[in-house]
């Protein structure tokens, strides 16, 4: 006993502060969340027992199915074309001969460290429905503007773009790692058979990549189905009716962040909706890992 205590109680003192702070952050927060969408309140006034009674609310609610929709659309609008930009803009930069590649690196991956503040004051420069610079465009080449800023789906294809925009150097840094793994023999044994580039992302670093892609793929799911600060600086207080209300966004109109808009303070519903975005977030990424894993076992027999 006292040798199993002193070569096994040290390892679990090394990893005893990340489950202490798993604890703290992440399970606890989670079961007064629990315990709080079993309650009306406003923060302030006393705690009202209701029950499953939020849940049935929830379910009626137009507000969280149209943010619901609003967050599935954003995501496809934005994960699905992220990946695949990054994945090949990686695969250009790891085989392509190119000169100050770590200059290319740089400023792709600057996006990514810049203020989300800014990055939200360009593109309401770019995409403003008045003085926009994209519509501008489009009346100089005799094209109807777009009503980008306030039409469901321009403020989607916005958010989605500024998703797209920050992300893309993270992912083809990421990708990047994961392609300076794969052995180099590969690809000339490709080019000695004549196989094109494409042929080779296909044939070569798509399967070697997998667990990179998967890992890239399960993050996008949880990043993705949690979007908050991009719809958030674009739209500000407006309200909950406003297009680009995402799930998130609209938790925090009833956590009671400014009651003028719309969602009177309930704490107990907003936690309610972050239930329900673990739910969302929990059976994409199950669905994710399943899909992969099959795709993996029929290309392994």
């Amino acid at each position: 006993m006292r040798s199993w205590t002193r070569t096994t109680i040290p390892y679990y003192l090394a990893v005893a502060p990340f489950f202490v702070l798993f604890t703290v952050f992440g399970i606890f927060p989670l079961v007064v969340a629990g315990y709080l969408s079993l309650h009306r309140w406003d923060g302030l006034s006393p705690m009202r027992y209701v029950g499953f009674d939020q849940f049935s609310r929830l379910a009626d609610d137009p507000q969280f199915w149209h943010a619901l929709l609003t967050t599935l659309e954003i995501f496809a609008m934005s994960q699905v074309p992220l990946a695949i930009a990054a994945l090949v803009g990686a695969f250009l930069l790891s085989n392509a001969r190119l000169r100050f590649r770590g200059l290319y690196q740089t400023i792709y991956f600057l996006p990514q460290v810049t203020s989300i503040v800014v990055i939200a004051i360009v593109f309401q420069s770019l995409f403003g429905s008045n003085f926009g610079v994209i519509n501008r465009l489009l009346e100089w080449l005799h094209l109807p503007s777009v009503a980008w800023m306030t039409s469901q789906w321009g403020m989607n294809t916005v958010v989605a773009l500024m998703i797209i925009w920050r992300g893309f150097g993270y992912l083809v840094l990421f990708f990047m790692a994961g392609m300076a793994a794969i052995p180099p023999e590969l690809y000339e044994a490709a080019e000695i058979d004549g196989a094109r580039p494409a042929r080779q992302l296909w044939s070569i670093t798509l399967p070697m990549l997998r667990p990179t892609i998967v890992f890239a793929m399960l993050t996008g799911i949880v990043g993705g189905l949690q979007v908050f600060t991009e719809p958030q600086v674009l739209i500000g207080s407006l309200g909950t009716d406003v297009p680009g209300v995402t799930l998130m966004l609209l938790q925090y109109d009833y956590i009671g962040r400014n009651p003028a808009v719309g969602a009177q303070p309930d704490l107990g519903y907003a936690s309610a909706i972050g239930w329900a975005v673990f739910i969302v977030v929990a059976l994409a990424s199950a669905l994710s890992w399943t899909v992969s894993r099959r795709t993996s076992d029929k290309e392994a027999n």
